[in-house]
């Protein structure tokens, strides 16, 4: 064990190879499950930081992401238990080769788990940043990384209006990841940070972005209505119907997790809503190319942003997978419904979808059209709209392991092996993009030049994998590196890519 003394307090960690791990801090206090979190300033006593702490309420992910989205299972331990008040936790990842006042110096990489903001914790073995900090020191560019926790689903998305009329703001989620980047601001001196959402707070909050296969055009905010109607549909699972206001609240501060989450449907919308605070507005495709004026569009200097070449490949498992039968022509209704049956139309024969495509054809085919509109198209129209320096990237390289989308660049995969956690289980040339990949992403946080500066002119993407280990592309670069079909119809009128991001999420709600 390893103990610090700070300004702030005292903490006792645990020495790994090449890293001293402070784990499990809280870094903000709740009242209860709902309400708005307040940072820990100081601490009373030794801090035992030798464990993971509480995780969220929530679908627990860890071997759903290493079994089905990986591919590739390296720790079944069950996860850690978990708390609706305790769960504000961070983990700290120091190199500990460095001498305690050399470390003031270094950046620090704040790590925000993915998930949809339904499901996901700092406790995730193949997250785990100690290879990413020893290979940082081996560079010569060291870094310290912080991992956290904060709430999801219901407690971290819940909100209605008798919830904020008695103090419960709601956009928790959002809330305690930002109490958290608060927290490393005011104890560790610079860093860098990957989210996208927390870019409308006014005061600065970090100098770089690192954007990894999802952006907010992904998660669209909810109006008002649409978080009204998921509170009554929470409220009718739990058998509160006939239940005082009063009744309702307690009932939700005070429930257990495990029951919370047995009686929250997975289709439940439990996004973050238009608050006119946290989150005034949506960010979409049409202000994105008129000139988003954005707050942290100002004060984050840099942008890091790319894609999986099959990072579509999620949605089978988040409503696709049970569509199968019958694609193209539920997928034609849907969108025509949505979209007018010629913009359908125009959409589908794109992609070679037919009403007389099989279904194994059209899977395929609308795996793609969930990539782009899901995916790249959102993340090249963030490295356009992006005033400051932003650099591009393409993660290519196919999934090495058993399992049905092996060989394919899939959803999370270049976070896989960003950590290197799963090196033991890569052959020679797939460990070399993996180090290719996290080098790049070190040298980001550092704030070095990756590769060669994204411009809307020149494109200048850089290429992870698939064959290619360390290429550029040039001009015309996202299209010559993805399919530039959508931007292509837009451009030709035939179909709105806002109006299809949306008609998208109805057909995978069964819609």
């Amino acid at each position: 064990m390893v103990k610090l003394q700070t300004s702030f307090g005292s903490f006792k960690g645990i020495r790994g190879d090449g890293v001293v791990q402070y784990l499990g801090i809280p870094y903000a206090k709740v009242k209860d499950h709902l309400s708005a979190p307040a940072t820990v300033e100081c601490y009373e006593g030794v801090v035992n930081a030798t464990k993971y702490g509480p995780r969220a309420p929530a679908a627990d992910a860890s071997l759903f992401e290493q079994q089905v989205l990986i591919q590739q299972v390296m720790d079944d331990a069950p996860s850690p238990p978990m708390s609706g008040t305790e769960c504000l936790n961070l983990n700290i990842t120091v190199p500990s080769s460095l001498k305690t006042e050399a470390r003031e110096a270094l950046p620090v990489m704040v790590f925000i788990h993915g998930g949809g903001y339904i499901m996901g914790s700092n406790s995730a073995p193949y997250f785990d940043p100690c290879r990413l900090a020893a290979l940082s020191v081996e560079m010569g560019t060291p870094v310290i990384v912080v991992s956290i926790n904060y709430r999801l689903a219901v407690l971290g998305n819940l909100t209605s209006a008798e919830l904020r009329a008695v103090g419960y703001p709601g956009n928790n989620a959002l809330r305690d990841q930002k109490c958290a980047i608060q927290w490393v601001n005011g104890h560790i001196a610079a860093f860098g940070v990957a989210v996208l959402t927390q870019l409308f707070s006014k005061k600065p909050l970090f100098k770089r972005a690192i954007s990894m296969s999802g952006t907010p055009l992904m998660l669209k905010p909810l109006s008002l209505d649409v978080a009204e109607s998921t509170y009554q549909a929470i409220i009718a699972a739990l058998g509160l119907n006939d239940a005082s206001v009063e009744e309702r609240i307690q009932r939700l501060i005070s429930i257990a997790p495990e029951e919370l989450v047995e009686k929250t449907a997975m289709k439940a919308l439990l996004a973050p809503f238009l608050d006119d605070d946290v989150l005034p507005e949506a960010i979409t495709f049409e202000k994105l190319a008129s000139g988003l004026d954005v707050p942290g569009m100002k004060w984050c200097e840099e942008l890091m942003i790319g894609d999986c070449r099959h990072d579509g490949n999620v949605t089978f498992f988040m409503g696709l997978g049970s569509r199968t039968q019958n694609l193209a022509a539920d997928l034609y209704t849907s969108l025509s419904a949505s979209l007018g049956a010629a913009s359908a139309i125009a959409v589908l024969e794109a992609y070679g979808i037919r009403l007389s495509t099989s279904d194994d054809a059209a899977l395929q085919a609308t795996i793609d059209l969930a990539t782009d509109i899901v995916y790249a198209a959102p993340a090249l129209s963030l490295a356009q709209a992006w005033p400051g320096k932003t650099y591009a990237y393409h993660f290519n390289e196919g999934n090495p392991w058993e399992g049905q989308f092996k060989g394919m660049a899939t959803h999370m995969l270049d976070a896989a092996f960003l950590f290197h956690n799963y090196n033991e289980r890569m052959d020679k040339g797939v460990k070399d993009i993996a180090r290719a990949f996290a080098r790049a992403v070190v040298a980001f946080a550092n704030g070095m030049v990756p590769w060669r500066e994204f411009d809307e002119d020149h494109g200048s993407v850089k290429i992870f994998g698939g064959g290619e280990v360390d290429r550029m592309v040039g001009s015309n670069g996202w299209a010559n590196g993805r399919r530039d079909t959508l931007f292509r119809l837009a451009e030709e009128g035939k179909v709105d890519l806002d109006g299809l991001s949306v008609a998208w999420d109805k057909f995978l709600a069964g819609n």
